[in-house]
């Protein structure tokens, strides 16, 4: 199979990020300002909510990507994409159609489209976008990462006690005598949007310094754990269910000052 240029990828990844990204600013004005019904439901907890528009949003962005590669397979957060394309393809696209489902619901403006690419297993290029934040993110490997255009400067962070870092605290709570409990490392803060782009955009705008990560998914974190690496930072994830592609991750990501120290925390005491 012909090799396809980074370039080639990042150009279709923003394609269909915007395919996506129209259709939820779209949808979201349809629900929050003319009172359309909309249908939500609970996939794995109660937490854990999908929408009519998530699914929607997923069959209008691979049908964007499988206009230029038709034989590509996906993995995407909603069903229906698992048995699209040829499965002896090396690419495999990676589709979050809506990130932050329950910012969306709640007419909050976090919430957007990720989309990346890996081959083989590695991650080649991706972007995201947050239409009602005007926050658009693309990069690939070894061409570097953009936030609107201009290339990503990640904060050059002292230390842990000097970084704000994000997590998904209520999906890591533990549940104690109807107490949820949480570990966390010793930092300057810890801040939790509920929506996986505006956290990893937040380090690639340098505004603050690390992610970790229980049970996230892959397509929450590919596009900005890739673009943290090109910007300078440093990343690891762990699929927790070998196998399967829809699993969850134990992961972190930062700038590079920290990582060792984050991910050492996030392996051991997470």
């Amino acid at each position: 199979m012909t090799n396809i240029s980074i370039d080639q990828l990042i150009d279709v990844a923003r394609e269909a990020t915007a395919v996506g990204s129209a259709i939820l600013e779209r949808e979201y004005d349809a629900v929050h300002k003319r009172g359309k019904e909309l249908d939500v439901t609970v996939k794995s907890s109660a937490i854990d909510l999908v929408t009519e528009i998530d699914g929607q949003t997923q069959e209008a962005v691979v049908a964007a990507i499988a206009k230029h590669f038709p034989d590509h397979r996906y993995i995407g957060e909603e069903q229906g994409a698992e048995d699209i394309g040829d499965p002896n393809s090396p690419y495999e696209w990676i589709v979050d159609p809506l990130d932050g489902t329950t910012n969306f619901i709640h007419g909050k403006h976090s919430f957007g489209t990720i989309i990346a690419v890996q081959k083989d297993g590695e991650l080649l290029a991706g972007a995201m976008h947050m239409p009602l934040l005007n926050q658009w993110f693309w990069g690939g490997k070894g061409a570097g990462a953009y936030f609107n255009g201009d290339t990503v400067k990640l904060r050059d962070t002292g230390s842990m006690q000097d970084a704000i870092l994000n997590c998904n605290l209520i999906h890591r709570g533990k549940e104690i005598d109807g107490v949820l409990h949480v570990t966390l490392p010793r930092c300057r803060s810890i801040e939790n949007y509920g929506c996986a782009a505006e956290e990893l955009g937040e380090i690639l705008m340098g505004h603050t310094d690390g992610v970790f990560f229980d049970g996230i998914r892959l397509w929450d974190i590919a596009t900005g754990f890739l673009l943290i690496e090109e910007a300078g930072g440093t990343m690891a994830y762990e699929a927790q269910e070998p196998g399967n592609p829809k699993g969850g991750y134990t992961c972190a990501a930062s700038t590079a000052g920290i990582f060792d120290e984050l991910w050492d925390w996030t392996q051991t005491k997470m």
